[in-house]
């Protein structure tokens, strides 16, 4: 595999590990990947589930003054001393609780290293040390035309280094653990190719996880602007993931909005006019994993005793059409999942809790 940077390539779970890792060691790293990928959560994930404060700095904004300090022209002494930063807290005793993010490494100006490589390799600026365990670095590839500069050795010497990649079941996990919209998850799991572009694309917008969670919170402010035409909200998720993304989501939502009448009457009262046996294989799709899509919404907004009616008119339209497991799995595991059953209570609901017990058994076998 043709690998100019000569850097192993990771995925978001290896790379929530390994900063974790490298942080409670006390070492620093790299993590370079496509932009919209996820480096900078992932590290903020990663001091928190290690139980490190967090400081973040752009470098693309940074001086080296702004770095070093400015000499203390009140100072009484013969020797010139500094003033730090104030996002560089001095350690005053103790160890060290906090970890530095430095952003956009490759967009760092040359004047920047020297003070840099001081804080990677000492922990020190200007000779005081600085609260400071470890230190994450992340940068964007040098093909992505973002403007990246060539970075010193010196510095990537200070560290371990990684390129990130993407892994779509990984972040379609996190993406239901952050609330990212059912429909836009129903969608990616029809078309993973549209979760992330190629590093490649030099358009000026490409499907990207960072550009998809964006659009996921405008679907959901288009519902308290009263904003329900398609070509409305086609524009607005296009701004985000590209033209050719949003069209293709277009498609794919309407759909949902053909099928959304038959599915609500599906759900409150078991039965409906359509039949699902005529539809093609992507509208049954489409139709599956809305069905689970509304039934959550449905079961999540009634309080009342009834509500695990939803949940059984669900059971009973798998099981009347014969619905394919694998399809009963994408729709399920779009809008369930086990954590939010337990909070809410929904294993109350036998032949509900059964089936997905039944359907995360054999995904479990299938991996």
């Amino acid at each position: 595999m043709h690998n100019p940077l000569n850097l192993q390539q990771i995925d978001q779970g290896q790379a929530l590990n390994l900063t974790k890792f490298f942080i409670k060691s006390g070492q620093n790293i790299f993590l370079f990947g496509r932009k919209g990928i996820g480096k900078t959560f992932i590290a903020y994930q990663a001091a928190q589930e290690a139980g490190f404060k967090i400081n973040y700095i752009n470098l693309s904004v940074i001086e080296r003054p702004d770095l070093s300090g400015y000499p203390n022209i009140n100072s009484t002494e013969d020797v010139i001393t500094f003033k730090s930063p104030y996002f560089l807290p001095a350690l005053t005793e103790g160890s060290a609780d906090s970890i530095i993010l430095f952003d956009e490494v490759d967009k760092a100006p040359p004047e920047v290293t020297a003070p840099l490589l001081e804080i990677l390799q000492f922990r020190k600026i200007n000779g005081k040390k600085i609260n400071a365990a470890a230190c994450i670095l992340t940068g964007n590839l040098p093909n992505e035309f973002t403007y990246s500069n060539s970075i010193s050795s010196a510095l990537l010497d200070r560290g371990a280094k990684f390129i990130l990649n993407f892994n779509f079941d990984k972040w379609l996990d996190w993406a239901k653990l952050n609330k990212v919209n059912d429909l836009i998850l129903g969608f990616l799991r029809s078309n993973p190719e549209l979760a992330c572009g190629k590093i490649e694309d030099a358009a000026y917008a490409s499907p990207s996880p960072r550009g998809w969670t964006l659009a996921s919170e405008s679907l959901t402010h288009t519902k308290n602007f009263k904003i329900f035409d398609i070509d409305s909200i086609t524009s607005i998720i296009s701004g985000f993931v590209g033209y050719e993304a949003g069209i293709k989501f277009k498609i794919w939502y309407e759909y949902f909005r053909k099928f959304e009448p038959a599915i609500n009457s599906l759900i409150e009262t078991g039965s409906m006019t359509l039949n699902f046996n005529n539809l093609n294989q992507t509208e049954k799709m489409v139709f599956v994993i809305s069905t689970c899509y509304l039934s959550k919404q449905k079961v999540l907004q009634d309080s009342s005793k009834k509500r695990f009616k939803y949940l059984e008119n669900l059971c009973t339209f798998f099981n009347y059409f014969k619905i394919e497991k694998e399809l009963q799995i994408m729709g399920m595991y779009n809008s369930f999942d086990f954590d939010m059953i337990t909070k809410n209570k929904l294993y109350a609901c036998k032949p509900f809790f059964d089936l997905f017990t039944k359907l995360n058994e054999n995904l479990i076998i299938k991996k």
